[in-house]
């Protein structure tokens, strides 16, 4: 009976964080799910009406932290600021937290292109 010899402490951690890289990279390539799209809902309650509505500076700040600290407005073209709020927003939308609507996506835009400096 021959008995093989352990994983190292350090081979088993890197075996472990390997499986969990590709787990994450798994998640984020599924398709979010099929059928009617998720609400986008205020910080309060309920989805977002015109009751509720905030100005796009007001939205850039609430709703960027939840992820991360607010990023410099530094110089870059209004396509490169529409894909990145539009990919932010996807990540919001799938990891369940506080999104903007498709109006609010371009007044943020539209904000931030207007104030970079």
């Amino acid at each position: 009976m021959s008995l093989r010899n352990p994983l190292s402490n350090g081979k088993a951690l890197a075996i472990t964080v390997g499986a969990a890289g590709l787990f994450a990279v798994l998640l984020l390539a599924v398709p979010a799910p099929k059928g009617s799209p998720p609400q986008p809902v205020s910080q309060t309650t309920g989805p977002v009406t015109s009751e509720v509505a905030q100005s796009p500076e007001s939205l850039f700040r609430s709703r960027c932290v939840q992820c991360h600290a607010l990023p410099a407005l530094t110089h870059r073209t209004p396509e490169d600021w529409r894909i990145l709020v539009l990919k932010m927003n996807r990540y919001m939308k799938q990891t369940g937290r506080v999104y903007l609507s498709d109006n609010d996506v371009q007044s943020v835009t539209g904000y931030i292109v207007k104030n970079q400096h």
